[in-house]
């Protein structure tokens, strides 16, 4: 789901609702909307109070923050209380989160060869400033509070994640999640793999797909007519899970075949043999697919996957067509 910022807004706040629940994917207003404090920085921006207190931030705080730790401060904004958020957005809404990226505790990473060298947090991941970010990519979710809008975003994901090196990773492919899950991808030198995606170049966004005879297409947006009926990129589209064999199915599925991206298998719990549709505004919640959208910080598939048993594997490899 959406990540609620700004969960405790005052009368004298220095943004409009607008400014981070952006009612529309096109500003009428300032070139920041719907993007809240994270970058867009000028002489006539607020936003540098939103986070920090000059003079009165709590005795156990750090960075002048208004919490004692980085993931701690984010968390006062994007809590998930109200049902929307990356964390606890799952519990909120009755159900129960099986897998989790456990900030501020470890420094240990499932299929990493070595340890991070501070506590995995929120800014591990994030780049909370705007500063050396991945290319922007259609994603699930549209602005908060306006979520049937195909968005445009690099969700504040480091380009230089779990390294030195600027914009190492300038894409949110199976690289990014390598850099620190390096023994989990085909290229690990100790074990076998899955193949996976190797380009650091080709990622969530450059996924290109199409329908085909029954699948479904994206929830919103029409720009798959300009690229002649071809879907780019995973968001808000179902079609991107279900890949096309080697030799070109009839079906026409994942047309330009890629080895598989890490998210093609692991992303927020849905059936992508179904339509995707995740409005959160109808009275049938349950009919939402998927039904949370909190990947990759709580999921409710154990290691996130997005199908659970032989119904995963399935998406990509047919029966018919096992040896």
């Amino acid at each position: 789901m959406p990540a609620l910022a700004l969960a405790y807004p005052t009368d004298d706040g220095p943004f409009t609702c607008n400014q981070c629940h952006a009612t529309d994917s096109v500003s009428g207003t300032e070139d920041w909307e719907g993007k809240g404090p994270h970058g867009f920085y000028a002489e006539t921006t607020q936003k540098c109070e939103v986070c920090h207190t000059v003079h009165a931030a709590p005795g156990d705080s750090v960075l002048l923050l208004t919490g004692p730790t980085v993931s701690a401060s984010c968390l006062n904004c994007h809590d998930g209380t109200g049902g929307v958020g990356p964390y606890h957005a799952i519990e909120a809404r009755g159900g129960s989160v099986v897998a989790s990226h456990t900030v501020e505790t470890t420094t240990v990473v499932p299929g990493g060869s070595t340890e991070l060298s501070e506590v995995l947090s929120c800014s591990s991941c994030h780049s909370v400033h705007r500063s050396g970010t991945v290319s922007p990519f259609y994603r699930d979710s549209g602005y908060a509070f306006a979520s049937q809008q195909l968005t445009l975003s690099d969700c504040l994901l480091r380009s230089d994640v779990n390294t030195d090196t600027p914009d190492a990773f300038p894409v949110y492919g199976a690289q990014w999640c390598a850099s620190c899950h390096d023994e989990r991808h085909s290229q690990a030198a100790s074990v076998n793999n899955h193949p996976v995606e190797s380009s650091y170049s080709f990622g969530y966004g450059e996924v290109t797909s199409t329908p085909g005879a029954e699948g479904p297409a994206r929830a919103w947006g029409s720009e798959e007519a300009a690229l002649g009926g071809y879907i780019l990129g995973m968001g808000q589209t179902n079609a991107g899970y279900v890949m096309a064999p080697a030799d070109a199915s009839p079906d026409g599925r994942v047309e330009a075949r890629r080895a598989p991206l890490c998210m093609q298998c692991h992303e927020d719990a849905r059936n992508v043999e179904s339509t995707y549709t995740a409005d959160y505004t109808g009275d049938d919640p349950a009919a939402d697919n998927p039904l949370f959208l909190s990947f990759p910080h709580q999921a409710t598939n154990p290691s996130f996957l997005v199908e659970t048993d032989d119904d995963l594997c399935l998406n990509c490899h047919a029966v018919t067509l096992l040896p």
